[in-house]
């Protein structure tokens, strides 16, 4: 068995742990780099953990059931899809710093993990969620002085402007780092938001969601994070001064990582830096130290 087939098994038995404990936290806390293979025995470990199974009625067939259809959902993964535990080397540890408790347990990732390194910068594109012809034409002028930059840009928001951004990033000499909010099988890549397959920079995709997850909604805010958690600093793509109050915004800043404005006068903030539209890439070189 592999490194990526260990993996696959603990996320399918952590999966139905889940499931049987109804708890993450209480799960997540018991969980340590040296009991992690514990997990490949999930009778055993409940047992260990959460009390005689003679306490659970019918745990067999409950415990089969789940199996059955979590086994199911990963096999409707990417085939290239790899699975990497918090405990591995290769998982960022600007994850583990940023998040804490919150950095989840399992990722999975598609394309070129090498963009992981934290030798490789990375900005945050954070995009207001509605749009505009005119802030869609600023921001697609502004992703052009981005063309060869060393950075990897990274996006997270499922919205009409990040699609737009994404095609372009596609046409252009940029590396990219997309955040999914939904599970990397092989629906994802037929999706419109996700046309791109073949590059010629590096690319690559990542999830915290397991396939047998269904309700996306309440991983958005962990989508956002991890993003935030990537990035050295991020761009607002906005005309709304509210959109100061967004997920990523907030996250880059609680851990003291410049936003930078393009378009639009903002409050007086150590964090917050405004900056001329055509004066973006020259303004990003000089306090990036690229």
């Amino acid at each position: 068995m592999n490194t990526n087939q260990l993996n696959r098994q603990l996320a399918i038995n952590y999966a139905i742990l889940r499931k049987l404990v109804q708890d993450d936290g209480a799960l997540n806390r018991l969980i340590t780099r040296d009991n992690l293979l514990t997990l490949l025995d999930i009778p055993a470990f409940y047992t260990a953990h959460f009390g005689s199974l003679n306490q659970v009625e019918f745990f067999p067939q409950i415990h089969a059931l789940l199996h059955r259809e979590v086994e199911t959902a990963f096999t409707k993964l990417k085939p290239r899809v790899r699975i990497l535990n918090k405990f591995d080397e290769a998982y960022p540890k600007s994850i583990i710093r940023d998040l804490g408790a919150e950095a989840p347990f399992f990722i999975y990732v598609c394309g070129d993990s090498e963009l992981f390194d934290r030798r490789v910068s990375k900005l945050s594109l954070i995009a207001n969620t509605g749009y505009s012809d005119a802030l869609i034409r600023q921001s697609l002028d502004a992703v052009e002085q981005l063309d060869g930059v060393p950075e990897a840009l990274v996006l997270t928001q499922l919205c009409t402007l990040n699609s737009l951004i994404y095609r372009r990033i596609h046409e252009l000499h940029i590396s990219s780092i997309v955040v999914v909010n939904h599970a990397l099988d092989k629906t994802i890549f037929k999706s419109t938001f996700y046309p791109c397959n073949q590059t010629k920079v590096k690319h690559m995709l990542v999830s915290a969601i397991g396939p047998d997850e269904t309700n996306l909604n309440r991983y958005q805010g962990l989508t956002d994070a991890m993003g935030a958690a990537l990035a050295k600093g991020g761009i607002l793509f906005s005309h709304q001064s509210t959109d100061l109050r967004l997920e990523g915004c907030a996250r880059l800043m609680a851990a003291h990582k410049p936003v930078f404005v393009p378009f639009m006068n903002v409050p007086r903030h150590e964090l917050l830096i405004p900056v001329e539209p055509q004066n973006l890439r020259q303004t990003l070189d000089s306090m990036l130290n690229v």
